[in-house]
């Protein structure tokens, strides 16, 4: 993806930025050196850890324009970030066969509970899958997905939340929600998108503090996307720490992850989690506290983004603090869906 011209007011702004988020991360080698032994014996690895092992590694981040799904190929250092109504440019894994749809959306049973241990992400069963989660594609599902959306609570029960840098504001996109995807088939219906809600200062400046973005979704046989998969409850008290669920889809694949992860304070403004393996096409992964896998309800308290649109590693994410202004953001969706 392009770069931004050196000197330009972006670049300046983005390297700003850069220096405010490292300045609580600058360490001696020593310091580094210790923090990647601990790391590697599998021992007392926290995600501040990482987080200084990760310093070197970072991008800047791409800027944000529409573009179609890019291709599979990535490097170790690729950043997730993802470009509006384009693709999460993660590390990808294996492609795998154009998925084909399946229309009727039916009401799906509570998910078996996950058996991920900490920190380590696996590979969902049907039956343990969250009907709440699904893949956002680009405009069909045989335009590929790019990043995950959750169904959250609402008045109109037509609402879901997603990273600002994964649609464009208002209602000019053609992307579509997929709840509960799998291998190619859509058991709960394909959803279109009918309107878009960001901040600000997400759409003028990509400020990372602002990466959200809540969608209306038009109804599907006459019902609503919350009374077919249920939703999740939306809290904007900036928590900033504990266990929090995450399910997402890759990219290239067409199974969802999830991971249980301890959540931190990455700064004032923004979190961080541990948890293996979470590439391209997860930005927009909602971060679920208080998860009951019994009943699959939980609080979202953040999704996949922000800082470097989400994070360059696979391994380490990033969420902005769901505070008031996320509360002013769903707001303003609700009052759009009337």
């Amino acid at each position: 993806m392009g770069k931004p011209e050196p000197g330009s007011r972006v670049e300046r702004q983005r390297m700003a930025r850069r220096r405010r988020f490292r300045r609580s991360t600058a360490v001696t080698v020593g310091v580094v050196l210790g923090a990647a032994a601990i790391v590697g014996s599998g021992t007392g690895a926290d995600t501040r850890l990482l987080h200084i092992l990760d310093v070197s590694k970072r991008e800047p981040i791409a800027s944000s324009a529409d573009r179609p799904k890019a291709s599979a190929s990535s490097s170790s250092s690729g950043s997730q970030s993802a470009e509006r109504s384009g693709t999460d440019a993660r590390p990808k894994p294996s492609v795998k066969p154009s998925p084909t749809a399946s229309p009727s959306p039916t009401v799906k049973p509570a998910p078996a509970p996950p058996t991920t241990s900490l920190g380590v992400s696996q590979v969902l069963t049907s039956a343990q899958q969250p009907a709440q989660v699904g893949a956002i594609f680009s405009g069909s599902m045989s335009g590929g997905h790019f990043c995950t959306g959750s169904v959250v609570d609402s008045p109109s029960g037509n609402m879901i939340v997603t990273a600002g840098h994964c649609l464009t504001v208002g209602t000019s996109t053609t992307a579509v929600f997929v709840p509960d995807y799998r291998d190619g088939s859509a058991p709960l219906g394909v959803w279109q998108i009918s309107n878009v809600v960001e901040a600000s200062a997400w759409t003028s400046n990509q400020d990372p503090d602002d990466d959200v973005a809540f969608a209306l979704l038009k109804p599907l046989n006459g019902k609503t996307i919350e009374s077919v998969t249920g939703s999740y409850t939306l809290d904007t008290d900036a928590v900033s720490s504990g266990n929090v669920q995450l399910t997402g889809y890759p990219e290239t694949t067409d199974e969802p992850i999830s991971c249980t992860g301890s959540a931190s304070g990455f700064s004032a403004s923004q979190l961080q989690v541990y948890c293996t393996g979470y590439p391209a096409g997860t930005s927009g992964s909602g971060w679920i506290a208080d998860y009951d896998p019994t009943t699959g309800t939980g609080s979202l308290v953040g999704v996949i983004g922000g800082y470097e649109t989400g994070g360059n590693t696979p391994d380490v994410s990033y969420s902005p603090l769901f505070n008031d202004n996320v509360r002013v953001l769903y707001d303003q969706a609700v009052t759009l869906a009337g």
